[in-house]
């Protein structure tokens, strides 16, 4: 058992680099000596979870890993219709687009269609982001309660930004806020000059939302004009997958 949270342990610190990782590394995250951290990688790379730079001898993620993440689907949504929507997004606003899931205190992003309109956000499909900084993450925490909110977070909350929530207690009102609007923001909250708005909706079928967003530069002067866009977007998809929170 304590190999196998080794690997996983590992294969999350791979998954969350934006560069190779050198086995010194993954010694000094799993507090392992450096013949038991070689040996741990030699079998996630002979497995084809893992492959090995052969020039800087470091490791990225394999093509199991990718066959893994391209067959991953939240849980009775059809991924199909949902990245039609996002494209139908982007058409009518020429705004980037994103999907993503809840893994506790953080959003993973799955899916991204890009938009005419560039715009400098440094992300990428897989990363994960602090979930009470970014516009998905506070639209799909709003779909917790908030007891399940106060087991997730202590009152004090690190930021990536000076504008990100400081406490608990802030973003619980904040959540209160989206449950009634349904439309969640982070304003200059996870990136300096960036504005997201997005919706969680839930199927029917299970309580595993997922989280739909569009991003702009903060000077973005049709602002209100965009919003009401995504907004009948996500009406039209919690509608198609019975999420009564969108029903009207």
């Amino acid at each position: 058992m304590k190999t196998l949270n080794n690997m996983t342990k590992a294969l999350k610190l791979v998954a969350a680099s934006p560069k190779p990782i050198a086995v010194s590394e993954i010694c000094t995250a799993l507090g392992l000596p450096r013949s038991s951290a070689s040996r741990l990688m030699a079998s996630l790379r002979d497995s084809g979870l893992i492959e090995q730079v052969p020039k800087s001898r470091r490791y990225v993620a394999g093509p199991l890993a990718w066959e893994l993440g391209v067959q991953y689907r939240p849980l009775n949504f059809n991924l199909d219709a949902i990245a039609e929507s996002l494209a139908h997004i982007s058409l009518l606003t020429g705004l980037s687009t994103w999907l993503a899931v809840l893994d506790k205190c953080e959003i993973i992003l799955l899916r991204h269609h890009q938009g005419s309109t560039p715009i400098l956000i440094s992300v990428r499909l897989g990363q994960r982001l602090p979930a009470h900084t970014t516009a998905m993450g506070k639209a799909l925490l709003s779909r917790l309660s908030d007891r399940t909110i106060k087991e997730l977070y202590d009152e004090t909350l690190p930021g990536l930004t000076g504008r990100s929530l400081q406490t608990r207690t802030e973003l619980i009102a904040e959540l209160n806020k989206i449950r009634r609007t349904r439309l969640a923001y982070s304003r200059q909250e996870a990136f300096p000059g960036i504005v997201s708005v997005a919706g969680a909706i839930m199927g029917v079928a299970n309580d595993y939302p997922i989280g739909i967003s569009m991003s702009y530069q903060a000077q973005q002067k049709n602002a209100a004009d965009l919003d009401p866009i995504l907004e009948n977007e996500l009406l039209a998809i919690g509608q198609q997958f019975g999420d009564d929170y969108w029903a009207t």
